[in-house]
């Protein structure tokens, strides 16, 4: 995996999540239990948040890591949907930019394919791990 700290915004990042929406199956993102100051409001918020796209949540699971980060003794919860249309547009319609998925918004946008994760933001560290291959053929296309 390849780290970039530019953040995608904007046109590019509607073209980025197109570009990974017909590469991925799936793509998740974290709520952080550390951060959470009422843990009930908090969940609550993001079940009302997805609501549109619960149809389509395969999973939400307690972890200590994912790709971007490893948690001491604290966990997260990390959502993980289908990759479809009505989710590539709940990805575009609630952010502008990669790093926009903090503070009101869940955390760490993750997209596979199958079980090979092709890309991974650390939204409040302002980076992302991509796969090289994956990296090349979106540049490739000039999307980037």
């Amino acid at each position: 995996m390849q780290m970039i700290t530019e953040n995608i915004k904007g046109k590019k990042y509607n073209q980025l999540i197109n570009f990974l929406a017909s590469h991925c199956d799936r793509f998740a993102f974290v709520e952080n239990r550390q951060l959470m100051e009422i843990e009930e409001e908090r969940l609550a918020y993001v079940e009302e948040l997805i609501a549109d796209i619960k149809e389509h949540l395969l999973e939400r699971k307690v972890q200590r890591e994912w790709e971007t980060t490893k948690l001491g003794g604290a966990t997260a919860y990390v959502y993980y949907f289908k990759m479809n249309n009505e989710t590539k547009l709940f990805l575009r319609d609630h952010s502008n930019s990669l790093f926009g998925w903090t503070h009101d918004l869940p955390e760490d946008l993750m997209f596979y394919k199958k079980d090979k994760c092709l890309l991974a933001a650390c939204s409040h560290e302002g980076f992302f791990l991509v796969d090289k291959v994956f990296w090349k053929e979106f540049l490739k296309k000039g999307l980037f």
